[in-house]
């Protein structure tokens, strides 16, 4: 039988894939939540940290309040657990006896601050989560560092050769890990409780399970 016999095609060959253009690229890369959320974190991270010095620069009587502020609530804390040794001179240095400690802007947490801003405005959810995230973890941060430089105060004047560890170290990775302890557990609230789009939270599985029941 001849091969152009119409009960035996003849085999066809599948055509060759066509290649994918930059733009088709570009939304299969930005389409993987966890790189959009890595690119936009970054990105917001990189802009507040540029923007940080003219910010600084434009505002300085404002950050120069907050470096106060932060000093008279430190010589608050200090003042009441060692009272005879206790010196606030204005406008922000602490004394604790002889050792003193500059309260500077560094030391208001607004590193930490942008860090996990940039965390929470970069997560894809509701903006009113995003806002009780701010309002919750913003002063957690605020407050774990206050506790920060309390204890410096007393590392540096009675343990003073442990002040540098304490300082630059253990405290600095603290920090980092009480940003990211605030930030996840705010990650977890918002997923159970299905705030994330495309993710079923807890809140809807129980709805889907009582629909079905």
């Amino acid at each position: 039988m001849s091969q152009d016999d119409p009960q035996h095609p003849s085999p066809q060959m599948d055509p060759k894939p066509q290649p994918r253009g930059p733009i088709e690229r570009v939304r299969e890369f930005w389409s993987d939540p966890t790189t959009r959320f890595a690119c936009v974190f970054l990105a917001l991270l990189a802009g507040m940290a540029l923007a940080y010095p003219a910010i600084r620069l434009r505002y300085g009587h404002a950050f120069q309040a907050g470096e106060a502020f932060t000093a008279r609530l430190v010589f608050a804390i200090v003042s009441r657990l060692a009272p005879d040794e206790a010196t606030l001179k204005e406008p922000n240095i602490v004394m604790l006896g002889p050792f003193p400690v500059a309260v500077i802007d560094e030391c208001t947490g607004v590193y930490e601050a942008v860090l996990l801003s940039a965390a929470l405005l970069a997560f894809p959810t509701a903006w009113s989560r995003t806002v009780l995230g701010l309002l919750i973890g913003l002063p957690l941060i605020y407050a774990m560092n206050l506790v920060r430089i309390v204890g410096l105060l007393f590392v540096g004047r009675y343990f003073s050769r442990s002040f540098e560890f304490m300082h630059v170290y253990f405290w600095q990775v603290t920090m980092i890990a009480m940003v990211a302890s605030v930030w996840l557990g705010w990650v977890l609230w918002v997923v159970r409780d299905g705030g994330v789009p495309g993710v079923a939270g807890a809140g809807d599985a129980r709805l889907e399970e009582k629909d079905r029941g």
